[in-house]
C-alpha cells in the first residue's frame, strides 16, 4: 500500500470539544468581527500539538478555531478549551485603541513600571 494512504487510514482521530463540553445551549457562541492569530493546542489519543489557528468565536469556556490540521494537511475547524488558546505574540489581533488600553493594563500589573 501506498506509504501516504497507510498513514491516513492509521492516522489517530483529531479530538475536539463535544458538544456536552460546549453547552452552547447554555453558552452562546460569539464571532469574532474578524479572525484573531492564536497558538492553540490540539489533542490527540496519543499526543497534544501547540498550532498556530485562528480564532473565529468564543464562548465563556472555550473557542472555535480553524486551522490547518498539521498530520493531514487538511483545513478543519473545531472547539478547544478557552485556557489552551494564546494571542499570536507581535500580531496585529487587535487595533491601536485595544493595544493601548493593554499596555495601560499591563502597566497597572507592574505597579505603574511599565515593565
Amino acid at each position: 500500500m501506498d506509504d501516504r494512504i497507510e498513514e491516513f487510514v492509521m492516522r489517530e482521530e483529531l479530538i475536539m470539544l463535544t458538544a456536552a463540553e460546549l453547552d452552547l445551549e447554555h453558552t452562546p457562541p460569539t464571532d469574532f468581527p474578524e479572525p484573531r492569530r492564536v497558538y492553540a493546542w490540539i489533542r490527540y489519543p496519543s499526543k497534544a500539538i501547540r498550532i498556530q489557528a485562528h480564532a473565529i468565536a468564543y464562548t465563556r469556556t472555550a473557542v472555535k478555531i480553524r486551522f490547518l490540521e498539521p498530520l493531514i494537511q487538511i483545513q478543519r475547524e473545531g472547539w478547544v478549551w478557552l485556557n489552551s488558546v494564546t494571542p499570536l505574540p507581535n500580531s496585529n489581533n487587535h487595533s491601536k485603541h485595544d493595544n493601548r488600553q493593554t499596555d495601560d493594563h499591563d502597566k497597572k500589573r507592574n505597579n505603574g513600571t511599565g515593565e
